[in-house]
């Protein structure tokens, strides 16, 4: 999974920038790392992002936070996801209590099969997570009901947004509807720089907590958890580099998606679009 091609302007844009990184001697926690939050704060409209060195741990280590400051222990995952999904839950000691049932039109569960799951639960749902998945770069259509279901039930939603950086519903950017989400730039994501991934947040105090946290909490001193999750310079600028170009990249693989359609109905192949998904 390591063949990633970068568009050629995004590789003039760190070519002309590299050398900055070097000269400086910031290898790590410098510049761009703070240039890449602010980007991806305008960009999706949220009031903290955090570089991470990938989608998982900072999945983690959110997971780990609702643990120990907001008391959860207790989460609920879509049955279509991938294996990781279900690892990361057990890596943060949380015990999965469910798997919630998806649609075959989206891949992803709608607020009912969510309402089902929680009426099935008989555990306490002050407890609960719910980490949700977004499927082939298409945020969950019921994304806003379900939001506003967990907070009324005061149960935590993640948004797991590998694959959706990129993509709105209604105006509104992929994993900023829940209390956090987390952005991928892995080689297999829409939006790809090889590794690493953002997470998001328009909770202050999670915001907060997060950017401590991913530095052991070395400087304030105050957390009892924490870990090495940052992102490097040279990683910050590659995404920052990439990023520049997301709407170029995704229109560029939605051609290619709409070429792969009509390969299918020229063959009649059944497929599922979920074009209607779509913002």
């Amino acid at each position: 999974m390591g063949l990633v091609k970068i568009p050629k302007s995004a590789i003039e844009f760190f070519k002309k920038n590299q050398d900055e990184i070097f000269n400086s001697g910031n290898l790590s926690e410098g510049p761009w790392i703070d240039k890449l939050s602010n980007k991806i704060k305008t960009i999706a409209g949220v009031k903290n992002a955090i570089p991470v060195n990938s989608n998982g741990s900072g999945l983690v280590a959110l997971l780990l936070i609702f643990k120990e400051y907001y008391g959860r222990s207790e989460i609920m995952i879509q049955s279509n996801t991938m294996y990781g999904v279900r690892t990361i839950c057990g890596t943060a000691g949380y015990k999965i209590v469910d798997y919630i049932n998806c649609r075959l039109e989206t891949l992803m569960p709608n607020i009912q099969d969510i309402k089902d799951s929680i009426n099935n639960h008989k555990g306490n749902l002050d407890n609960l997570v719910i980490m949700l998945s977004d499927i082939g770069g298409i945020i969950n259509p019921d994304i806003e009901k379900i939001s506003k279901f967990c907070k009324e039930k005061n149960i935590l939603l993640l948004e797991d947004a590998a694959h959706s950086f990129g993509s709105t519903l209604n105006n509104k950017f992929a994993g900023t509807f829940g209390d956090a989400g987390v952005y991928s730039y892995y080689s297999t994501k829409a939006v790809f720089a090889g590794e690493g991934g953002v997470a998001v947040t328009n909770n202050e105090q999670i915001g907060g907590l997060l950017q401590d946290f991913i530095a052991y909490d070395r400087f304030k001193q105050k957390m009892p958890i924490g870990c090495n999750i940052r992102l490097s310079e040279l990683q910050a600028l590659m995404i920052y580099s990439v990023v520049n170009d997301y709407k170029k990249i995704i229109s560029n693989k939605t051609e290619i998606g709409e070429r792969y359609e009509d390969a299918c109905k020229s063959s009649q192949i059944n497929f599922i679009s979920q074009k209607h998904n779509l913002n």
